[in-house]
């Protein structure tokens, strides 16, 4: 706080036969105390009062009501709307209105001026994304305060002018991510996205090999077809292209090793569904059945969500009463619940899957998409 003078100062009179004279200067306000209770307030200007010796006690509280100014310096406290961390500097000019509640009700005024400073900078940070906080930052976050200035009246303040002094990011050392302002949460969904993203790579999706790869098996290109055949180019149809590559003498393929049937894709090809990571939107595929989702290394898809079962929950492929395939989910009595547009499913109750439903597991979110 850049004032010299106290905010608050306390005074005895000095009396003659119980009479007291008293000036208080300009820009103070006086409250007169006799025995502890406040019994008059003292304007600018003369004052004279009475109280009988030995019996009673008097004491005169100035308050400061001029235009003082009070700095306020955070130190990673605020979060803007998309969770980046802010730090803020700040003077604001502000007036003292109710002496009484200032004096006397609040045991440290300024203390509590800084706070509500903070709360109010906090909610007008987190209501703000990064990219307006660089553009305009200071004009935001100066109007914001000055709007809330009822919120400083149940203290006895009010505020005269904000000006900000400088919006950056906290500087800690560690990962750039924290140099950057991002928050721990963000850290946790971006190490599950890479979990997720390897527990994808080892189960790759196999799509369906082009036709045209078909002649790099028989080991003639395209530049040793028939110039007939080069001319035709893709107006061949399929029929013609398999008797031309029925001519050519394949090798015999000499212990061929065999591929895990868990790594081959699904026949019906077409009702493979996905589910879509919100955060980072990646897809991975329901190939496994069932696909087993939790914190335990043995799940298909291993989150290292803290709120997530060690076996949370799974995804099965069955009919449904029309023979149709599907999907359910199955919450398999985890802690915390799995939830399906925000309803929480009962443990071990199948609950069918329809494209578009939004599954949250702890902090994590997908998007089901499938016929």
């Amino acid at each position: 706080m850049n004032n010299a003078a106290p905010l608050i100062q306390t005074v005895t009179p000095e009396r003659w036969a119980g009479f007291s004279m008293d000036f208080i200067g300009a820009g103070y306000v006086g409250l007169l105390l006799k025995n502890g209770r406040v019994v008059r307030t003292l304007k600018a200007g003369r004052h004279f009062s009475f109280a009988l010796p030995l019996l009673e006690q008097c004491q005169i509280v100035l308050v400061d009501t001029k235009l003082r100014n009070l700095d306020v310096h955070s130190q990673g406290d605020f979060l803007s709307k998309d969770r980046f961390l802010i730090d803020a500097s700040l003077t604001v000019i502000y007036q003292v209105i109710d002496p009484k509640r200032v004096a006397l009700e609040l045991s440290d005024p300024v203390a509590a001026l800084a706070s509500a400073v903070k709360d109010c900078m906090g909610l007008a940070i987190g209501q703000i994304p990064l990219h307006q906080l660089i553009g305009q930052g200071r004009l935001l976050l100066r109007q914001n305060l000055l709007d809330r200035i009822q919120d400083f009246y149940t203290l006895g303040f009010t505020l005269e002018d904000v000006r900000i002094g400088d919006v950056s990011f906290p500087e800690t050392n560690g990962v750039i991510r924290q140099v950057e302002g991002m928050s721990a949460r963000q850290e946790a969904e971006n190490s599950a996205a890479l979990q997720m993203r390897i527990a994808e790579a080892g189960r790759p999706i196999m799509p369906q090999a082009p036709v045209q790869q078909l002649n790099l098996i028989s080991g003639q290109s395209p530049a040793n077809l028939p110039v007939a055949d080069t001319l035709a180019g893709f107006d061949r149809d399929l029929q013609e292209l398999t008797a031309q590559l029925a001519q050519n003498s394949l090798p015999v393929a000499q212990n061929r090793p065999q591929l895990a049937p868990t790594v081959l894709a699904s026949s019906d090809r077409q009702t493979t569904a996905y589910l879509v990571y919100k955060l980072s939107g990646q897809t991975i595929a329901l190939t496994a059945n069932p696909f087993t989702i939790g914190r335990e290394p043995s799940n298909t898809l291993v989150l290292q969500d803290p709120q997530s079962s060690r076996y949370h929950a799974q995804i099965r492929r069955a009919n449904d009463e029309q023979g149709k395939q599907r999907y359910q989910l199955v919450d398999c009595g985890s802690s915390n619940g799995t939830f399906v547009g925000g309803q929480r499913l009962a443990a071990n109750e199948p609950f069918w899957l329809t494209s578009g439903c939004e599954i949250a597991i702890g902090d994590q979110r997908w998007v089901f998409q499938g016929s």
